[in-house]
């Protein structure tokens, strides 16, 4: 005879209760031996990251396709669908069609700012520390700037910027160089949008004044960076940021690569993107399609130019450590668990896919001149 505790028990480890998408998983015990538990512990840990971030870009794009496609008249009960890929899915079709109508043969001119991407350095290495089991592999401001290669390396610039100067559509940031969001101020050269002597719009020449986006400073003009200055601070920066992969840790925090391999993929999975600025303009009778592609447009494009692309390949780098590694599954748990994991990621890649295609196809419809 079972005792109750023992049935409640059994149950758990047969069901996997602990793989939750988005937890942090790190205090979970998997029921393996040493490295093992460590391994698959990171694993899934990348798994349940990676899973939540699709769930959330499929319910962002679909969110501002909803925004869109009522503000222009749709009924906001339009959508029934509860899964997030095919929720996303049918309110950008329906956002899409609200455009073409109202849009007709009309111009509208989009210029836009990609998104800048930069991954949780943080979060890497915390996993790598628990990888090698020794808390000193805990990553400082200072290992982040050793582990980044220097033209990824972003951050507080409280001195002179002379790389990138990187604001957003909410940030308005000095320069003197090359804008990639609105202009406010000088434009040698052409301006889309010229009131008297001073640019505000996209300006295809030299900017003088301010960005709305990112700023690629002229050699030799240094700027006071209000954002983050990526590339080349006159020194050194703080709260820095890593645009690109982390270099490997130190020999004593790289017992097993595969370990790291899943922190890398966690640390990909949840990567801060600036909302991209951008300047948009149209025929008149249709400024009700300009309004809100000026406030939900932005977010479709992040998904679509930032998050999206990343999660693509980090989607390959965690099938490799799923298929291609020398995990062993010697325990229930560890065996129960990669079902709802397996569950998670088929969705995950599903929301991704439909994420992207949504994010492209909306933005297709906007005409890009």
């Amino acid at each position: 005879m079972f005792a109750c505790d023992q049935i409640s028990d059994a149950q758990s480890t047969l069901c996997c209760s602990e793989f939750v998408p988005g937890n942090d998983l790190s205090a979970v015990d998997w029921k393996l031996e040493g490295q093992a538990n460590v391994n698959y512990g990171a694993l899934m840990q990348a798994l349940a990251d990676f899973s939540a971030t699709a769930t959330a870009m499929a319910s962002d794009v679909s969110n501002a396709c909803q925004a869109i496609a009522v503000d222009l008249g749709e009924d906001p009960n339009a959508v029934r669908e509860t899964q997030a890929d095919k929720r996303a899915e049918g309110w950008c079709n329906l956002a899409i069609a609200k455009i073409k109508a109202k849009v007709g043969n009309a111009q509208i001119q989009l210029d836009y700012q990609p998104p800048a991407c930069s991954i949780n350095a943080s979060l890497q290495a915390s996993c790598e520390a628990r990888c090698s089991a020794d808390v000193a592999c805990e990553i400082t401001p200072a290992q982040v700037i050793l582990r980044c290669e220097p033209g990824q390396l972003s951050g507080k610039c409280s001195a002179q910027c002379s790389a990138r100067c990187e604001g957003s559509a909410n940030l308005a940031v000095e320069c003197t160089g090359t804008c990639s969001g609105a202009c406010e101020g000088t434009c040698n050269g052409q301006c889309d949008n010229q009131l008297g002597n001073q640019c505000n719009g996209r300006c295809n020449g030299e900017c003088q004044g301010k960005c709305r986006g990112s700023c690629d400073v002229k050699a030799g003009a240094n700027v006071k960076c209000e954002g983050d200055c990526t590339g080349g601070c006159s020194v050194e920066v703080t709260a820095p940021k890593c645009k690109g992969a982390l270099k490997p840790p130190s020999a004593e925090c790289n017992v097993d690569a595969q370990c790291n391999g899943s922190c890398e993929a966690s640390a990909s999975a949840k990567v801060d993107c600036t909302e991209p600025s951008l300047t948009l303009t149209g025929a008149a009778g249709i400024e009700d399609v300009i309004a809100t592609l000026k406030v939900n447009l932005p977010k479709i494009i992040e998904v679509g130019e930032g998050r999206g692309k990343l999660a693509i390949d980090n989607a390959q780098s965690i099938f490799a450590l799923t298929t291609g590694g020398s995990l062993t599954f010697d325990s229930t748990k560890a065996v129960a668990c990669l079902v709802p994991a397996t569950t998670a990621m088929t969705a995950a890649v599903s929301n991704i896919e439909k994420s992207l295609t949504s994010s492209i196809a909306v933005t297709a419809a906007v005409k890009v001149n």
